[in-house]
């Protein structure tokens, strides 16, 4: 790292102070250039290893990887996507829902509802997935404005339990429902 030079981010003035380190300095927003006299922003010092770490694990919170820490060795690792329960008559699919198995698990009828992007700020191109865990069937319903496209020969139902199904978000406010569907 001798050869490296140590910045702090907002101004990208070189920092001698923090040459050969792993730091880095922040400038934070907190200044006011209008009071008399003039109050500067103030500067956050961290590592590059916290920023690091916490951007990768932002990363990894929601996407049913984990991290794994072995002889000094920080590996992500795949373990399938977690498992969320819907277990009422009735849900609204969220991003709560995103990168699950959701598990449709009910003794009677189940209505997902697929709501509009001005409800959930839906990432593009997600793809939701899951199946009808109990005797229930599971009938998917379009939110106002959403488009829910599928085979013309197949409902909006699933065909039974165990049945799979998945939802692939293929623009703004459409929607591609796959799966183990009943016949129309």
């Amino acid at each position: 790292m001798a050869d490296e030079t140590a910045y702090s981010i907002g101004s990208m003035d070189e920092v001698p102070s923090l040459a050969d380190t792993d730091m880095l300095e922040i400038e934070r927003p907190d200044g006011d250039p209008a009071a008399t006299p003039p109050v500067p922003n103030s500067w956050w010092r961290t590592s590059v290893a916290k920023i690091a770490g916490y951007v990768l694990g932002k990363i990894v919170q929601g996407s049913g990887m984990r991290l794994a820490l072995a002889g000094g060795q920080l590996t992500l690792e795949s373990g399938g996507a977690a498992i969320v329960d819907i277990t009422g008559s009735s849900a609204t699919l969220g991003l709560q829902h995103a990168n699950r198995f959701n598990r449709c698990n009910n003794a009677t009828a189940q209505t997902i509802t697929i709501p509009p992007q001005s409800s959930v700020a839906w990432p593009d191109e997600i793809q939701l997935e899951g199946a009808q865990w109990g005797a229930g069937a599971v009938t998917f319903v379009a939110g106002s404005g959403v488009t829910l496209r599928k085979r013309s020969n197949r409902t909006a139902t699933t065909a039974g339990q165990y049945a799979p199904w998945g939802l692939k978000r293929m623009g703004l406010n459409e929607w591609w429902l796959f799966g183990d569907l009943g016949s129309a």
